[in-house]
């Protein structure tokens, strides 16, 4: 069989994909990794180029799991790259061409590359006191079964195991009982001792409780710093104005306006039989308030209930056409997002679980920052079907009843009866919002607000 072939094989075999999997505990608590460098001789006396051969940096699988999560946690780039098979260790291993094996160990740091931008903070001031070993801590890493150098099952006690397919390295989130999960499909033995050597994956749970930013500091989510100033007591109030100043007719409405009324019916009743008093069969209609041609509405926080990384706002929402009618809606937020909160999002306020599984599910109505040219869909991830996009420009001028603001953050996206955009500035909220829908299009603009900071 020719030797390229073979390479190829075993190439395929230490890089390839398998979930095959069984447990092996950890302590409670993170134990330290294994010195780089050690040896009894005298401080003054330099043998380290005579040990490092001898002592690998990671000479069980549980060493290079502890490392894969410090490197993220602490955001030690060294070592993380180090918990990586290098080019000249796969040719080692397989004997391939010392340039294959440099750019397939590049694409594998590169693929793993989305994982490390997951555990960064935008900017090291909103990483919690302790930094996120504060947040997470290690339960086990749970090594897969041992195969040899062509991937097959190894035999205890007769092959020579050289790697670990199907490993997990599990996260406990402190306080709680949720456990994450890091997924590292593949690791291998070196002469260097254990890497990974295939792409790194995290669970979509884990993945929500990072990209929202529930980790961070809860000081971000207080009105000094939240771009969406969420105080008890605070309001805006919009007036909705129509396209030529005329409000639209409902044709459903219109309808049952305009249709007669039902001729009363003569059939005798139970009622009528017993002699007891009829309801009169022409009523005197009651005075039913006439619709406005400008609506407002007014939203008010009424209350705010915080938790470990998110609180959840209530609103007031009131709507004068007439006559008032009141609502009451609920919103998810963390430093990151702004999910709509429904009935059983409230009753579970106290399930992380749950709540970051909910979150998974829902799109976001806010994905801060808001970064122009942006769009996101379920999660506030992008993908194929975003549902909100953040337009390249931003508005100059934005001047309405309330006040004039300048670079205004444009919304557009996609809600049940069309279409809306909304124009956001940070530390007031939306100070304007058109909607285009079957009755026509409207705008609703800002004409009062109230923050409390």
């Amino acid at each position: 069989m020719p030797q390229s072939f073979t390479s190829s094989l075993l190439l395929a075999a230490l890089l390839g994909s398998c979930t095959v999997g069984c447990e092996r505990e950890l302590s409670d608590q993170p134990q330290p990794l294994r010195p780089l460098v050690y040896t009894e001789a005298n401080p003054e006396e330099d043998v380290s180029n005579d040990v490092v051969a001898l002592m690998p940096r990671f000479t069980v699988p549980e060493d290079l799991g502890l490392a894969v999560f410090q490197g993220l946690v602490e955001h030690d780039r060294e070592l993380f790259e180090e918990s990586f098979v290098t080019g000249p260790e796969l040719v080692a291993l397989v004997r391939t061409s010392a340039d294959r094996s440099q750019e397939m160990a590049s694409e594998l740091l590169a693929t793993s590359e989305s994982v490390w931008s997951l555990f960064l903070p935008s900017e090291p001031s909103e990483e919690p006191v302790g930094g996120l070993t504060s947040r997470l801590r290690v339960v086990e890493f749970k090594v897969g079964k041992g195969r040899d150098i062509a991937g097959k099952v190894g035999k205890p006690g007769k092959d020579d195991v050289v790697q670990h397919w199907g490993n997990e390295l599990r996260l406990e989130l402190r306080d709680s009982k949720k456990i994450f999960t890091l997924r590292v499909p593949k690791i291998v033995k070196t002469k260097n001792g254990w890497k990974v050597a295939q792409a790194l994956e995290v669970d979509p749970t884990l993945r929500t409780y990072l990209e929202s930013g529930m980790h961070l500091k809860p000081e971000l989510l207080t009105s000094q710093h939240y771009p969406f100033p969420l105080e008890v007591g605070n309001f805006w109030k919009y007036r909705v104005e129509y396209v030529g100043g005329r409000r639209p007719i409902d044709p459903a409405k219109e309808d049952a306006e305009e249709a007669p009324a039902p001729a009363p019916d003569k059939t005798p009743t139970a009622a009528t039989l017993s002699g007891a008093a009829v309801p009169d069969a022409n009523p005197t209609p009651v005075d039913v308030p006439a619709r406005v041609e400008n609506p407002t509405i007014t939203i008010k926080v009424t209350d705010i209930a915080r938790r470990d990384g998110f609180l959840i706002a209530t609103f007031a929402k009131e709507v004068q056409d007439g006559e008032i009618t009141t609502e009451t809606f609920r919103q998810l937020v963390t430093t990151r997002r702004i999910f709509p909160c429904t009935r059983d999002c409230i009753q579970n306020i106290d399930d992380i679980a749950y709540l970051l599984g909910y979150m998974s599910q829902q799109t976001p109505v806010f994905v801060f920052p808001l970064v122009p040219g942006a769009s996101w869909g379920v999660a506030g991830r992008s993908g194929e079907h975003d549902r909100y996009e953040v337009k390249p420009e931003l508005q100059s001028d934005a001047s309405v009843p309330a006040g004039d603001f300048s670079d205004a953050i444009v919304i557009g996206g996609s809600i049940g009866e069309g279409h809306e955009e909304r124009l956001f500035v940070p530390g007031t909220g939306v100070v304007l919002r058109k909607v285009r829908s079957g009755l026509g299009p409207r705008t609703e603009v800002m004409v009062e607000y109230r923050l409390l900071l």
